[in-house]
């Protein structure tokens, strides 16, 4: 199943079971650690990125991927 499909499983749902989604992905990015590879790529597209606050907010995906 590709993540398309499970997108539009998701969007098919009752409201309630969206929410459990949802939060179930909100538990997983919060748990989840960056690899060393992910955290240099990160990093490198924060120095590049010329929008303050897309760097913002890259730095803050940096920060929680500790």
């Amino acid at each position: 199943m590709t993540s398309t499909e499970i997108i539009a499983e998701i969007e098919s749902l009752p409201p309630a079971d969206q929410l459990r989604v949802i939060r179930f992905a909100y538990r997983l990015d919060a748990e989840r650690q960056l690899t060393g590879d992910e955290i240099a790529a990160l990093a490198e597209k924060m120095t590049e990125c010329s929008d303050p606050v897309e760097a913002v907010r890259i730095r803050e995906e940096i920060v929680r991927g500790f």
